[in-house]
């Protein structure tokens, strides 16, 4: 049913497809490393924000579309090029204090990509491969995030980051993912710990050159989930802020963080950029990770000071 239903949206979408512009914004580098993260321009404009329409089983009853492309304007942004490395975030957690170390459970049985040992001590599970960094809470995603002088991006950003500005259905177009394009489960059933390098499959990259925002490990995003404010959002729309708070809609007992982009376990009907996971601000799961963003300014601020290094004018 999810495949038949993935198949009629890719129909739906066509495939005829504008590439977003790449050349220089304002004399903007089109891609820097700043604190050792690349990171690509996502230039201003116009672009399709993937929105839900609220819960897919709700939508249904009442016979409406479980989504829409609404027309948004966004200011130029940076948004990393690969997902927050598991190495970055084993520094965070080493110059934390003690009591500051309880937010991560990744313990020795647990982690993923980095794991602690009982000393309190951090290491890297496979320190020969640049895995992603996994087991976050959108708190400590956020504060990870800041330490590294970044910021999350907000839905948006992520959205049009991941599609350009066109109405693909994935970042690499319309086509139907195989093992080449995403690190994701044809069965919807991956294992327990699965993450990918960050730097594979070059083949899903989205318009803007930005890796894995398609599966590997989902990626939390700025926004509270709350129904209202996406009911709200309309054509014309410029800039549109953040929701001040979380809705208690489809029967949540609490406001919840949004993630993004599908992970290692999930089916390719889950890995589109339609597709939302919603967990609480204080919680983990084992596949949940980040990828930074910085605004403009910043950028320009470190290009003064010599601190980015450009990699593409």
């Amino acid at each position: 049913m999810r495949k038949m239903m993935l198949a009629l949206m890719l129909c739906v979408l066509g495939a005829g497809m504008l590439q977003p512009a790449a050349a220089q914004q304002d004399g903007l580098p089109r891609e820097v490393v700043i604190n050792d993260v690349e990171f690509v321009l996502v230039p201003e404009g116009w672009f399709w924000y993937a929105v839900q329409n609220g819960d897919f089983e709700e939508t249904q009853k009442l016979r409406r579309e479980w989504h829409r492309d609404v027309k948004v304007w966004l200011d130029a942004f940076y948004i990393a090029k690969y997902e927050a490395r598991a190495r970055h975030f084993k520094t965070f957690m080493e110059t934390k204090e003690v009591k500051h170390r309880a937010d991560y459970a990744a313990g020795d049985e647990r982690g993923c990509a980095v794991r602690r040992y009982t000393d309190g001590s951090y290491y890297l599970l496979h320190p020969e491969l640049d895995l992603p960094v996994t087991h976050l809470s959108w708190n400590l995603a956020d504060e990870f995030t800041r330490w590294m002088g970044f910021r999350l991006p907000t839905e948006a950003e992520w959205v049009k980051a991941a599609r350009g500005t066109d109405r693909r259905f994935f970042p690499w177009g319309n086509e139907y993912p195989d093992d080449t394009y995403a690190g994701f489960s044809a069965s919807g059933e991956g294992g327990p710990c699965a993450p990918v390098p960050v730097g594979l499959f070059a083949n899903g990259k989205s318009p803007y050159g930005a890796y894995n925002m398609a599966g590997n490990v989902l990626e939390y995003v700025a926004d509270w989930y709350n129904e209202q404010f996406d009911f709200g959002l309309k054509d014309g729309d410029r800039n549109p802020p953040l929701a001040a708070t979380g809705s208690l809609d489809m029967d949540f007992k609490e406001p919840m963080k949004i993630l993004k982009g599908g992970r290692w376990g999930s089916g390719a009907g889950f890995i589109h950029v339609y597709s939302r996971t919603y967990y609480v601000p204080s919680e983990q799961f084992r596949c949940f990770g980040v990828r930074f963003a910085l605004d403009v300014a910043t950028v320009r601020a470190h290009l003064a000071k010599g601190t980015a290094t450009v990699v593409a004018p």
